[in-house]
């Protein structure tokens, strides 16, 4: 996992908030990019998860508190129902039990709260080639990180989360024509562009690099 990893603000996931006044837990927090822009548009308060010590260490001046260790065993100080909101963004697929990870959460989620997830998917058409071509190699970051334990595809995540209690609310999908953006020309951009308008509409599922997810509890 690269260190920018730890340093990405991730505007696609706070698009799918509204964080003015709420109260925010980001469960592998990195560096505290995310949380640092949400306390900036107004979140009453954002506190960290994060295992990797130098990037807690990091987050701890960007947000109102963060706990440095193992997602799954490290103590947590929260109250039951503390936070509107809880945040995993890119950090289900590091986990080997990524159901028991929610299922560790949720008590400090409010009953009316919401669980914001994104994931890489699996079903990324790049990816396929590469194992129709017998291709498969892994990577310091993206779909093959070579630090993930679970895959994802759009049904897998559905399912995860139904299995937790939740009602999936809103899905929308991260599309791209390349699998490493960083470095693509404007010519790529251009391409990119016109990919996602024109096949990324038709092949929606096969063009998504990512699946981000917003769920609540379902009402019973």
């Amino acid at each position: 996992m690269s260190w920018e990893y730890h340093r990405d603000p991730r505007p696609d996931v706070q698009a799918l908030l509204t964080p003015r006044g709420r109260r925010i837990l980001d469960v592998g927090c990195g560096a505290g990019a995310l949380g640092a822009a949400l306390r900036a548009q107004g979140a009453l308060r954002v506190e960290g998860v994060e295992t990797h010590a130098e990037a807690a260490a990091e987050a701890a001046r960007h947000l109102d508190a963060v706990v440095q260790g193992d997602l799954m065993s490290a103590p947590l100080p929260f109250a039951e129902g503390a936070f509107d909101t809880l945040v995993f963004a890119d950090v289900l697929e590091h986990l080997s039990d990524p159901a028991a990870a929610l299922l560790r959460y949720l008590p400090f989620l409010a009953e009316d709260g919401e669980v914001v997830v994104s994931v890489p998917n699996m079903r990324f058409y790049l990816v396929l080639w590469r194992l129709l071509r017998d291709r498969w190699t892994y990577t310091d970051s993206g779909i093959r990180d070579r630090t993930h334990l679970r895959i994802f595809t759009r049904r897998s995540l559905r399912d995860l989360l139904e299995g937790a209690g939740l009602r999936v609310e809103t899905l929308r999908r991260n599309q791209r024509l390349f699998e490493d953006q960083s470095q693509i020309t404007r010519a790529g951009v251009v391409a990119h562009r016109v990919a996602v308008a024109t096949l990324g509409r038709v092949f929606r599922d096969l063009m998504a690099f990512q699946y981000l997810a917003v769920a609540r509890r379902a009402r019973r």
